[in-house]
């Protein structure tokens, strides 16, 4: 089980490699990251029970958005450590040769 900015390091390198992830989200009206010492990882809010990940999804999307968040939830519990994971999905990008 990783604790704090590790995990933290660790649920963002899971969430970029996931098919359907654009970027990590940065928190709507308030800045999500975990801080360790001098070191911030931006899109990832652990706490003692929980783990918050926030995503930019990329449109046009590769499989539906909850399946996305599924996939990153697979990814990141061995390390998680039992703690409840939310995927928060705060945007999409659209591909520049895409319209909505």
């Amino acid at each position: 089980m990783a604790d704090g900015i590790q995990l933290a390091r660790a649920a963002s390198v899971a969430a970029l490699a996931t098919e359907g992830v654009h970027s990590l989200g940065r928190g709507r009206f308030v800045e999500a990251a975990t801080y360790e010492g001098s070191e911030k990882v931006s899109g990832v809010v652990v706490t003692p029970e929980d783990l918050e990940i926030h995503i930019v999804a990329a449109y046009p999307l590769p499989r539906p958005i909850p399946e996305i968040a599924e996939d990153i939830r697979t990814r990141v519990a061995p390390d998680a450590g039992g703690r409840k994971t939310r995927v928060v999905v705060e945007d999409l990008e659209v591909a520049e040769d895409e319209s909505l």
